[in-house]
């Protein structure tokens, strides 16, 4: 159980593919993720055709505990201690205002809503499908509530105007390579253990920690497995051999009708 005043707020400010300073920044975040640092050029190309649609996670100015996350992140990232400006003069591939005074942000995450996939399945913007992809919370954060919050907002941009998306759809790790230690031990990666707080009488809140994967979250989010596949990513550990990382793909339904 968790208390309304403990829910984590974010925002969501659009990544500048233009931007030295937020191409260098997404690539800190990514190097940290331990996944696709070398796509960051793709990404940049995709962004301004507007089959990407990344976004930085913000702390909000109403999370009641945003100067304690902002300095956790800090603390364990040091190179991402600077701010960098809310600066996208583009996103989804149309003009976007941007604001009188520009926002300066430290962010602590991003993801991505994609119109366009080469496996459909992911996203058609001609059928109401979008894509989540890319979407990384930093390491000292996560399991405060920042990816409820992030999830939260970006489905919600994605079921109302001007998308009105009829499906999501999101590729991740399957489960049993997530809980299997040795792989992760081997890239040189934290092993990816979701830490919950509890609300218990006795004494307050505290921590627990319990291996829950990516699969199982996004199954608690109603998304369904529709698709496996056994061979379609490959990623080198600290040794130089190659792993083979089975992958599921998975969708759920989020028109206005269901919501």
């Amino acid at each position: 159980m968790e208390k309304r005043s403990e829910i984590a707020k974010v925002v969501l400010i659009p990544w500048n593919p233009n931007s030295s300073e937020h191409r260098q920044r997404l690539y800190e975040q990514r190097v940290a993720c331990g996944w696709r640092s070398d796509m960051i050029e793709k990404w940049r190309t995709l962004q301004i055709d507007g089959k990407m649609a990344i976004q930085w996670v913000v702390l909000s100015d109403d999370d009641p505990d945003r100067d304690n996350k902002l300095a956790r992140h800090i603390i364990q990232f040091q190179s991402e201690k600077e701010s960098i400006l809310d600066s996208a003069s583009l996103f989804g591939g149309k003009p976007r205002a941007l604001p009188d005074t520009p926002r300066s942000f430290i962010p602590v995450g991003h993801i991505s809503l994609d119109s366009e996939n080469a496996d459909r399945s992911l996203a058609d913007r001609s059928q109401g499908l979008y894509c989540i992809s890319t979407f990384y919370i930093s390491r000292a954060l996560q399991g405060n509530g920042l990816g409820r919050a992030a999830m939260d907002a970006v489905e919600n941009m994605a079921a109302n105007e001007p998308l009105c998306a009829k499906a999501l759809a999101l590729e991740t790790i399957a489960r049993e390579f997530t809980r299997d230690e040795k792989p992760w031990k081997a890239f040189g990666i934290p092993y990816p253990v979701v830490c919950r707080r509890l609300f218990s009488l006795e004494s307050a809140f505290t921590d627990c920690c319990s291996k829950v994967t990516n699969q199982d979250w996004y199954e608690r989010r109603g998304y369904d497995v529709y698709k496996r596949v056994e061979q379609i990513y490959e990623h080198p550990d600290l040794s130089g051999k190659t792993w083979v990382v089975p992958t599921v793909f998975m969708q759920k339904s989020v028109t206005q009708s269901d919501s």
